[in-house]
């Protein structure tokens, strides 16, 4: 059942005069474009290198095959996790639109979709793939929805789509409506600088392979008399039943003897120290540290936390670049497709992370200086709940304190004896109205003692 539409922001849009799509889409007009497989795993510096050329190429900047490497470069394990580590960074902190503070409701339903998550995960891949380009619409329940044009099928120079991923000439971008360009005409994306680590990478876990091929599994050494061919054929048989082995088959009259070098150069931990580089550097390019993704028998409490920092500030520049994207970009894209954005903007609705031992520490210092307290901002702050009753307690309090203040008060204009000073059995202790107003706390209007100003 279609839901109830609000009618006091939104409105009708007309829909695009022309939309971008792999194939027709309903009764709209579009406009084609004709996917290829890209080519997986075929690469290597040589043919990076020409690729780069070809991206770079002043009139006609030819990136497909480049953006085929960049996609065959995603299927390394690593830069995979620290990629989606990165965009989740981004993605958990909740935005909303809001008018001087009070939250629109009918556009924050719209930022509660699936695709605002993937938006903010877009303008993010801008800064890896060079640009990222959208088309913005409504469907029919009138909900906001974007298309992301495959970036093989777009010049950003000339700024033109291309309907197959080798056309030099195309159709203009500006004539599509509601298109959203995020990156740099340029900028061929910081995938471009991974793309060599990750290529040493494969090539090392090419060798690493062989390495343990020949020497992490057991020879199998049989031995036969010379001159007994019939011997031979039959351990020949016998050794190719029994698996993929390495096998040595020689006369018994000669010798076998297996040399492995103990020098490091010669070992496994040649390969993995290659690797750990190549993944400390990627990490490093994606996340600006290494020791919040992979574990070092280097690394102190106190290094963890300034890389936990490093990592925390990309990942706000990263919201904020969001925040000026949609609030630049997508304002008038909004009012296009028939949302009213006026005197309103794009914030993130994350809130602080607040220390409660240090707030409660502040709140007792605010109430030793008899400053006035929120009650609920202290309950909500600290996390306890307030209770149901709280101001029949309070009005409670309040009475016992006051009836303490007039009992103390009597029975010092009854008293007319001089106080005594202190003896030194006293050990500096209070006496005893200080130490009751001290347990009872300050009540409003007194003195920073807790007690009054005869006291």
């Amino acid at each position: 059942m279609a839901r109830k539409k609000t009618k006091q922001y939104h409105k009708a849009a007309a829909q695009p005069a022309r939309l971008i799509s792999e194939g027709s889409y309903n009764s709209r007009e579009v406009v084609d474009i004709v996917l290829s497989a890209p080519e997986l795993f075929y690469f290597d510096i040589q043919k990076y290198i020409n690729a780069i050329n070809s991206a770079k190429a002043v009139d006609f900047s030819f990136r497909s095959r480049l953006y085929d490497m960049y996609e065959s470069a995603l299927m390394d394990l690593h830069l995979a996790g620290v990629l989606a580590k990165r965009l989740k960074g981004v993605t958990k902190v909740p935005i909303e639109f809001s008018r001087d503070g009070v939250p629109d409701e009918e556009i924050n339903r719209q930022l509660a979709s699936p695709w605002m998550k993937q938006l903010r995960e877009e303008i993010i891949l801008a800064q890896f793939w060079g640009f990222s380009l959208l088309q913005f619409y409504t469907d029919d329940e009138g909900d906001i929805r974007f298309y992301s044009v495959p970036r093989k099928h777009y010049d950003p120079v000339n700024q033109v789509l291309l309907r197959h991923q080798t056309d030099s000439n195309g159709t203009p971008i500006s004539e599509f409506p509601n298109m959203l360009f995020v990156g740099g005409e340029r900028d061929l994306g910081t995938l471009a600088q991974i793309l060599v680590a990750v290529l040493y990478k494969r090539n090392n876990y090419a060798d690493w392979a062989k390495y343990c091929e020949l020497y992490a599994i057991p020879i199998q050494e049989y031995t036969y008399n010379a001159g007994d061919e019939e011997t031979r054929r039959q351990l020949l048989l016998d050794a190719r039943q029994r698996g993929n082995n390495a096998v040595y088959i020689h006369p018994a009259e000669s010798n076998f003897q297996f040399v492995e070098s103990n020098a490091k150069s010669g070992t496994s931990e040649l390969f993995k120290d290659f690797t750990d580089y190549w993944d400390n550097q990627i990490a490093v390019r994606v996340l600006g540290n290494t020791l919040t993704t992979s574990a070092s028998s280097t690394g102190t409490q106190a290094l963890g936390t300034v890389h936990k920092a490093v990592e925390e500030e990309l990942n706000e520049d990263d919201c904020n670049t969001v925040l000026d994207v949609l609030n630049y970009y997508m304002l008038p894209i909004f009012e296009s497709l028939g949302f009213n954005v006026s005197g309103g903007k794009f914030v993130s609705a994350k809130r602080k992370e607040v220390d409660t031992a240090r707030q409660a520490d502040i709140y007792l210092k605010m109430q030793q200086l008899n400053l006035p307290l929120d009650p609920d901002d202290v309950y909500e702050t600290l996390g306890v709940k307030k209770p149901e009753d709280f101001d029949e307690q309070m009005a409670e309090l309040e009475e016992r304190r006051k009836a303490l203040d007039d009992a103390l008060g009597g029975a010092s204009k009854d008293d007319k004896t001089p106080p005594e000073e202190p003896t030194k059995d006293d050990k500096g202790s209070k006496g005893i109205k200080d130490r009751l107003a001290h347990f009872f706390g300050l009540a409003p209007g007194e003195t920073p003692l807790g007690a009054d100003s005869d006291f």
